[in-house]
């Protein structure tokens, strides 16, 4: 989407819609049962979904500094589009950044025992995770492989693979490669987009940013329990 904002010559190509578009479609591909495992689409899901918020949380503080120029702008616009491109350059995790971005739109970091915040901080994991991946260890006795952290954390979700076949034959990565896996990395990244939109002060910049994430704060499939 190209976007030029009132009163400005920048023109902007905003991607974070096309990106969460790309975990969309993946996860509607999988035609399997909802938690059968090996689906590889599902691992572009997980990826892109996670890139999605990444992409909304840059072109977010873009936007920010375009109406932050304003000289109508409220205050808050023009300290969130400085500070946290200042903390841009000195390469903040994605997790302090969003930590930032909402203390600095609430007076109050996220909390991290509550939703959204719990999934996106999983999502983020399992997508680090799958980036630097690492083979599973050889086992020299029949047994289950013992499973990256992350799976256990994601059992209650009731989303992994739930064949019966023994744990001893597949990886870890069979496991998290389900249709429901999938969905769940969608809500995640709509759940935490809507939240953060939420939460702009009512202004030109919150407006142009309801515009631009219509899709994607859209919650696309039901929760499984």
């Amino acid at each position: 989407m190209i976007y030029s904002p009132q009163m400005s010559s920048t023109s902007r190509v905003l991607n974070t819609e096309l990106v969460f578009d790309v975990a969309l479609e993946a996860a509607k591909s999988i035609s399997a049962p909802p938690r059968t495992g090996g689906q590889r689409s599902a691992l572009i899901s997980i990826v892109f979904a996670a890139m999605s918020l990444e992409a909304f949380l840059n072109e977010l503080i873009e936007l920010a500094q375009d109406y932050g120029d304003y000289m109508e702008a409220l205050p808050a616009i023009s300290s969130f589009a400085q500070l946290m491109s200042d903390l841009e350059k000195v390469q903040g995790s994605v997790e302090t950044r969003f930590n930032m971005a909402h203390w600095l739109l609430t007076g109050r970091p996220f909390a991290k025992a509550e939703q959204p915040f719990q999934n996106f901080k999983l999502l983020f994991q399992l997508r680090n995770d799958l980036m630097h991946f690492k083979p599973d260890p050889r086992m020299e006795e029949a047994g289950p492989k013992p499973a990256p952290g992350i799976i256990a954390k994601l059992h209650g979700l009731s989303i992994l693979n739930d064949s019966p076949a023994p744990d001893s034959n597949r990886s870890w990565v069979h496991s998290l490669g389900t249709r429901a896996v999938a969905e769940w990395a969608c809500n995640t990244s709509s759940r935490m987009t809507a939240d953060m939109v939420s939460k702009l002060p009512e202004s030109g910049w919150r407006h142009t940013v309801e515009d631009v994430t219509k899709i994607i704060r859209t919650l696309h499939f039901p929760a499984r329990h």
